[in-house]
């Protein structure tokens, strides 16, 4: 008895686990799709895009909405 009590309280911290996990952000949707070369979206804690984006391999950077749109004139 005691043994399908831990089976069954596991399989329901798991279950819950499973449902408190936020599903994946525009921003962590768009990083985790890049593929090598390409440019990758920096993703905050929260899964919002930083204001300053850049493609790494460059160094060339320019700052973003928080819907992650450019906004021109702040290449640098």
């Amino acid at each position: 008895m005691a043994i399908l009590t831990i089976v069954l309280f596991v399989s329901m911290a798991f279950a819950l686990g499973d449902a408190m996990i936020r599903p994946k952000t525009p921003c962590e949707r768009a990083r985790d799709a890049a593929i090598i070369g390409a440019y990758i979206p920096t993703c905050d804690h929260a899964g919002q895009y930083t204001p300053k984006q850049c493609f790494g391999s460059t160094g060339y950077c320019w700052c973003v909405t928080i819907t992650g749109q450019k906004i021109q004139g702040t290449e640098t």
